[in-house]
């Protein structure tokens, strides 16, 4: 799949995004930016494409900063939480654990130990 300029294809079934960024000042005159960058938050993927930085004269003297523009292309249907991740399932395990042995202590099953 062939992406226009300022366009990344969306690939794998949307499991895989491919993204051109063109930060080399080589391409800026090509892509017409200065670069892409993807954020991912909890509700939403987001492409913020940058324009070409005018340099720290311009930039202090016209109060010119480095110009983006955002474009979310996909929002989660809910938002993703810790415990839906891998170290939240591994957190949750570990928290189930210490349950667990703090009910077997309360029971009596587990004796404390008064060893000096």
């Amino acid at each position: 799949m062939k992406s226009k300029k300022g366009e990344s294809p969306v690939k794998g079934g949307g499991k895989l995004l491919v993204i051109d960024g063109g930060f080399c000042k080589a391409y800026q005159k090509t892509t017409g930016i200065a670069g892409y960058t993807l954020i991912y938050n909890s509700g939403c993927f987001r492409l913020v494409s940058h324009e070409p930085f005018v340099g720290r004269k311009n930039a202090i003297r016209e109060n010119q900063d480095i110009a983006s523009t955002s474009v979310v292309f996909e929002r989660l249907e809910s938002r993703m939480k810790i415990a839906g991740t891998d170290i939240g399932r591994q957190l949750q395990e570990q928290i189930d654990d210490l349950m667990a042995l703090l009910a077997a202590y309360r029971s009596g099953e587990i004796a404390e130990d008064h060893k000096d």
